[in-house]
Protein backbone atom coordinates (compact mmCIF):
# COMPACT_ATOMS: atom_id res chain seq x y z
CA UNK A 1 0.00 0.00 0.00
CA UNK A 2 1.14 3.62 -0.97
CA UNK A 3 1.63 6.37 1.28
CA UNK A 4 1.55 9.88 0.07
CA UNK A 5 3.84 12.32 1.24
CA UNK A 6 2.31 15.83 0.67
CA UNK A 7 4.02 19.62 1.31
CA UNK A 8 2.58 22.92 0.90
CA UNK A 9 4.12 26.55 1.17
CA UNK A 10 3.40 28.13 4.59
CA UNK A 11 2.95 31.36 2.30
CA UNK A 12 2.10 31.91 -1.36
CA UNK A 13 5.09 29.42 -2.78
CA UNK A 14 7.28 27.13 -1.65
CA UNK A 15 10.80 28.29 -0.18
CA UNK A 16 13.85 26.35 -0.83
CA UNK A 17 13.92 25.01 2.87
CA UNK A 18 10.84 23.96 2.40
CA UNK A 19 11.59 21.88 -0.28
CA UNK A 20 14.13 20.71 1.83
CA UNK A 21 11.97 19.66 4.53
CA UNK A 22 9.56 17.54 1.91
CA UNK A 23 12.48 15.76 0.68
CA UNK A 24 13.53 14.82 4.64
CA UNK A 25 10.40 13.78 4.96
CA UNK A 26 9.99 11.72 1.83
CA UNK A 27 13.25 9.36 2.91
CA UNK A 28 12.07 9.37 6.18
CA UNK A 29 9.07 7.63 4.80
CA UNK A 30 11.01 5.13 3.04
CA UNK A 31 10.86 6.82 -0.82
CA UNK A 32 14.32 6.21 -2.55
CA UNK A 33 16.14 8.40 -5.06
CA UNK A 34 14.51 6.96 -7.82
CA UNK A 35 10.94 7.48 -6.90
CA UNK A 36 9.65 10.93 -8.93
CA UNK A 37 7.32 13.49 -7.01
CA UNK A 38 4.47 15.07 -8.67
CA UNK A 39 4.72 18.93 -8.03
CA UNK A 40 1.44 21.73 -8.75
CA UNK A 41 2.94 25.46 -10.16
CA UNK A 42 2.01 28.51 -10.48
CA UNK A 43 1.23 30.30 -14.01
CA UNK A 44 5.15 31.75 -13.59
CA UNK A 45 6.34 28.17 -12.47
CA UNK A 46 6.87 28.75 -9.02
CA UNK A 47 6.50 25.83 -6.54
CA UNK A 48 3.05 25.20 -5.35
CA UNK A 49 2.83 21.90 -3.85
CA UNK A 50 4.87 18.77 -3.92
CA UNK A 51 3.80 14.84 -3.16
CA UNK A 52 5.47 11.64 -3.60
CA UNK A 53 3.70 7.84 -3.22
CA UNK A 54 5.82 5.70 -0.99
CA UNK A 55 5.55 2.40 -0.42
CA UNK A 56 3.97 1.87 2.64
CA UNK A 57 5.46 -2.00 3.30
CA UNK A 58 9.06 -0.84 2.55
CA UNK A 59 10.29 1.11 5.57
CA UNK A 60 12.79 3.61 5.94
CA UNK A 61 15.93 3.96 4.35
CA UNK A 62 19.04 2.17 5.54
CA UNK A 63 16.62 -0.59 7.56
CA UNK A 64 16.80 -3.67 5.36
Amino acid sequence: MAKKIEHVPTGKYMTLDEVAAFIADARAAGAKGTNIPHARLSFGGKLLRLDIAVDATSGPVGSE
